[in-house]
């Protein structure tokens, strides 16, 4: 009994000192384990073909984790390589469409339509209102820019540790399970079952929301490459990041370019935007397109068993988000699919004693 007691208490310890040596990178390397379980078919169908090569085979583990790392470097990376490249070698661009919305704004009130005359003394005693606190208006967007700009940054070294993580994951990942799989005190199916369900809501999430950011990147993209002034590498790339912002979404891009068309008298320019915008993304590409492709990942992965609600899935992306920030995407249905599969795994142990 002692013995017992004294295993459990140095387990608990362990566990505490890993948690507390390690604890400012758990995230990018959570996140850098759930991305290696998500493209774990992937490297394991490349290291089949490196195996085959005789001259690299004693290095196929290796070779393999670099292929796959490169892979997922390339995907995180370019992206925001190109929309950092466009956004400082054409700044005119986008200061430009800063300066034209700020004109505009103004003469907003004096361009609104007949049916919409209400509105005018009210926005007339807003631009009153900001006028007078013009000072603390800019303090708060100055301060909202600055904490932007070192998200992002800060953003950027997550993403470079998360592909640390995840060469070495891919590299040792088969030793790393079989040291540690043996030690979890539950039975070989209930292994299976757990590590499988997660694997494949992860996945699921992980790839449909990949396909929705890019299908409303290009859609966006596209379609403002017909009107003058915008940059549509910048917008199209803001737009794919903000689908996964959950209610407002991508209407934080599409509005704005709105709106900066309808204050300087392109009513029917304004008007094509908005109803593209609306009717291409916010509706079908964020809830038509979002749900089938949805469900035909997960009933593809899943095959029909332990599936998780689409809804339930959106409201795990949403708390995800609001906890974890970016990468809550991943973390909160992963997060969901741990206390669903524990929950799963009761039931049926208790199911099993009452028989």
């Amino acid at each position: 009994m002692e013995n017992k007691s004294f295993v459990r208490f140095m387990i608990i310890l362990a566990i505490g000192l890993s948690l507390w040596l390690f604890f400012p990178f758990l995230k990018s390397f959570f996140a850098a384990l759930l991305l290696a379980i998500v493209i774990s078919p992937v490297y394991r169908v490349v290291r089949q073909k490196v195996q085959t090569i005789r001259s690299v085979e004693p290095f196929s583990d290796v070779v393999s984790a670099g292929i796959v790392t490169l892979g997922l470097t390339l995907i995180l990376f370019i992206p925001i390589a190109v929309f950092l490249s466009n956004l400082f070698n054409q700044p005119q661009n986008t200061i430009g469409m800063i300066r034209m919305l700020g004109d505009g704004i103004d003469t907003l009130s004096s361009r609104l339509p007949a049916f919409l005359s209400w509105l005018k003394d009210p926005m007339d005693n807003l631009l009153e209102i900001a006028k007078v606190h013009k000072d603390e208006i800019l303090a708060t967007l100055a301060a909202w820019f600055g904490s932007g700009v070192k998200s992002f940054m800060a953003m950027l070294a997550e993403m470079t540790m998360i592909v640390v993580f995840f060469f070495f994951l891919n590299w040792y990942g088969r030793s790393i399970a079989l040291f540690f799989l043996p030690i979890i005190p539950l039975s070989r199916t209930m292994k299976r079952e757990f590590l499988s369900h997660m694997m494949t809501t992860t996945a699921v999430v992980f790839y449909t929301f990949g396909g929705v950011m890019l299908a409303q990147g290009l859609a966006f993209g596209i379609f403002i490459a017909f009107f003058e002034g915008y940059n549509s590498l910048v917008l199209g790339f803001l737009t794919g990041f903000a689908s996964i912002i959950p209610i407002v979404g991508t209407a934080l891009i599409w509005v704005p370019v709105a709106i900066n068309e309808y204050v300087h008298g392109h009513l029917f320019n304004a008007v094509v935007i908005t109803v593209y915008s609306w009717a291409m993304m916010a509706f079908f590409i964020d809830n038509i397109v979002k749900l089938v492709i949805l469900n035909f990942v997960n009933k593809t992965l899943s095959d029909g068993k332990n599936r998780m609600n689409e809804f339930v899935i959106f409201f795990a992306i949403v708390g995800g988000l609001a906890t974890f920030g970016f990468w809550g995407f991943v973390f909160g249905p992963a997060i969901v699919a741990f206390i669903l599969t524990t929950l799963r795994m009761i039931r049926r142990t208790r199911a099993k004693r009452l028989r």
